[in-house]
């Protein structure tokens, strides 16, 4: 880790405090520090060219007729379809009255069939959708057998699509080109953050659509929101009990936010033309979103992000009439079919309480536009909710708990039986058109943020919470200067977000009580000998792996281990031998050191005058520190914890 503090604040940290020494009266005695490693300003993302002016006139397709419009309770109002169904079966029975007995039996049975499949509802749909659905999932290509690629799995979901990469301003981007438009995938957040602390307001679609208007082509633009509730499902007993007791459920393990914008094809503009259109929205999206980071995908990210978010490891995928299985995993879609009440509080915090769900992963997908062709208020929007869980009991106890935060909102939700592969599709960043009613909410006022997901280490001076991503797209080196008491307490948080934990050891005596204490889902936590490898495809993005290396002087890895992997190398003391390791390593968690220790940590990071405060803080405080920032954290262990593990102090 290249020290980088020039001695200038960091952005976060109040000047001239230090960490609280004494205990603390209303809460835990943190305070930031003086001085903190040096932070460069970040970029506004990669430029843009500006889209040349199109043809004056262009003619946008005339809008479909709708066979559907839910409201409240899924009441439904009557449509051009169905009075021109009861017109039709009226006008058989007419044509067939004299014709004789069988002619007229014969139109009234094909009256009563029409009728009934305009009229009848069952389960949230009519009985023509019903039909309708039933003969697409009998004609459709439904599997995709493995191994497979994520190309192979967008040409399931989205056949005819094509991946071409463009060159934008900033350099080569992906852009999804199918029979409908252009697509180009926006990245929301940096993902290779490790602190999680910064909360960022994150806007609505609709207010980045541009204007309407002759001058530019329609727009449809998807924000899709995915995460991991923490504790995940699957930790249940000692693990998920102590989790939910720190956090009282607040922070998701992790998170994921990518935008997805699409150009509609229409007729007067030409391919060029779209693409810089395409190319002139990207850019002033990004500047839109302002401290909010966004970077355009290319080709091969745009790839893993697709397979990522669908959950996709290269096995199988095949759609059932009531689940999609994707390997070890069985997924739902639903869609909203009416929508809350816009003003409740509840409503505006409906998709982090979607994100929160007891399933493995949950998706969300809010795709709005094109604005109205004659310049009506409001943006069509569409909400779908994707839940993955491991067993077919996990999908139905998320399923019925996403019913009733629905329902108790006011809102309606529609299960796609016999559609979720295209309920997967919606719910990748493709900014599909999906069949169905759509609304005009009023989302201006929704609450949608990022950046506090991932592993809580313990409390601010304000009593929030401080997190860490330690697993990641890439892996993630720790260095842990402390006890082995602490070096449990990460351990134990880390399985609450569904990490396997392997411990290397050379004292097994240490960790053993731990371990029998744990009872870690799906088995122990294995202790083995110093030295001995660890299979590099081990760990995944919802099974990812936390190595603890709890030896002497470790060598500074040099070459990046595979991805959703994190180290934890554990050091009872800081020596010369560690500095090296010190300085490469992706994190530093810090218990309180002495003058030497302080000195040497200070030189390595680039710590400046914060270094001593380091010999200063509590025995049950952390300094977590990245490349740039410092953070100073409160342990706040859990009655659990306490019990388990003990004080988490250094010695």
């Amino acid at each position: 880790m290249p020290a980088t503090a020039t001695g200038e604040p960091h952005p976060a940290t109040p000047v001239g405090s230090g960490p609280s020494v004494g205990a603390p009266s209303t809460g835990p005695g943190v305070a930031a520090p003086a001085t903190g490693p040096g932070v460069a300003a970040p970029a506004t993302g990669p430029g843009i060219v500006e889209p040349a002016t199109g043809p004056e006139v262009f003619r946008r397709p005339a809008p479909a007729a709708r066979w559907a419009f839910r409201g409240r309770g899924g009441r439904s109002g009557v449509r051009a379809g169905q009075l021109v169904t009861g017109q039709v079966a009226v006008a058989l029975v007419l044509a067939a009255l004299g014709g004789g007995a069988p002619a007229t039996l014969a139109a009234l049975l094909a009256a009563v069939l029409l009728v009934a499949t305009s009229s009848v509802r069952f389960r949230g749909r009519w009985l023509f959708e019903w039909l309708g659905t039933a003969a697409g999932y009998l004609t459709r290509r439904r599997a995709l057998t493995g191994p497979a690629g994520p190309a192979e799995l967008l040409g399931l979901v989205a056949p005819g699509t094509v991946v071409r990469s463009t060159e934008l301003s900033g350099g080569p981007a992906a852009v999804l080109e199918d029979t409908d438009g252009m697509v180009a995938l926006l990245e929301l957040g940096d993902p290779g953050d490790l602190l999680g602390d910064a909360s960022r307001a994150v806007p609505v679609p609709s207010a980045l659509l541009p204007p309407t208007g002759p001058e530019a082509p329609p727009l449809r633009i998807q924000l899709l929101l995915a995460g991991t509730p923490a504790p995940v499902p699957t930790a249940g007993g000692t693990v998920g009990t102590s989790y939910r007791q720190l956090t009282d459920g607040r922070l998701a393990g992790r998170e994921r936010a990518v935008l997805a914008v699409r150009v509609l094809r229409v007729d007067g503009w030409s391919e060029e033309d779209l693409r810089r259109v395409l190319a002139g929205t990207l850019r002033r999206i990004v500047r839109r979103l302002g401290p909010l980071t966004a970077r355009p995908l290319g080709v091969p990210a745009a790839l893993r992000v697709l397979s990522e978010l669908a959950h996709h490891d290269g096995h199988p995928v095949r759609e059932s009439w009531p689940v999609l299985r994707s390997g070890a995993l069985v997924q739902a879609t639903f869609r909203l079919i009416h929508w809350p009440t816009a003003d409740d509080a509840g409503a505006r915090r409906l998709v982090p309480r979607l994100l929160a769900l007891p399933a493995t992963a949950t998706t969300v997908s809010l795709c709005a536009g094109p604005p109205p062709a004659n310049g009506g208020s409001g943006v069509p929007t569409e909400l779908t909710v994707r839940l993955a869980a491991g067993t077919a009991t996990e999908l139905t106890a998320a399923a019925e708990a996403l019913g009733r935060l629905v329902t108790g909102l006011g809102g309606e939700l529609s299960r796609l039986d016999g559609a979720h592969l295209a309920g997967l599709a919606g719910t990748l960043p493709l900014a599909l058109a999906t069949p169905g009613p759509r609304s005009r909410p009023a989302l201006d006022n929704w609450e949608l943020t990022l950046g506090e997901a991932g592993m809580m280490v313990g409390t601010n001076r304000h009593g929030g919470a401080v997190t860490v991503r330690l697993f990641r797209p890439e892996s993630t080196r720790v260095l842990l200067v402390g006890g082995v008491r602490a070096a449990q307490l990460v351990a134990l948080r880390a399985m609450a977000l569904g990490a396997l934990v392997v411990v290397q050891t050379g004292r097994p005596r240490a960790w053993e009580p731990f371990v029998r204490g744990v009872g870690a889902p799906g088995g122990t936590i294995p202790l083995i000998p110093l030295g001995r490898p660890v299979a590099d495809g081990v760990g995944t993005a919802l099974r990812p792996l936390l190595l603890v290396v709890d030896a002497g002087p470790v060598p500074a890895d040099t070459e990046p281990g595979p991805p959703w992997r994190a180290t934890l190398v554990v050091r009872d003391e800081l020596t010369p031998a560690d500095v090296d390791a010190l300085t490469r390593a992706d994190l530093a968690v810090l218990q309180p050191l002495d003058a030497t220790e302080a000195a040497l940590a200070g030189t390595a990071l680039g710590l400046g005058g914060s270094a001593e405060w380091l010999t200063r803080i509590r025995d049950d405080m952390v300094a977590v520190v990245n490349r740039r920032a410092l953070r100073w954290a409160l342990l706040s262990a859990t009655p659990i914890e306490a019990q388990l593990i003990g004080r988490p102090a250094r010695r």
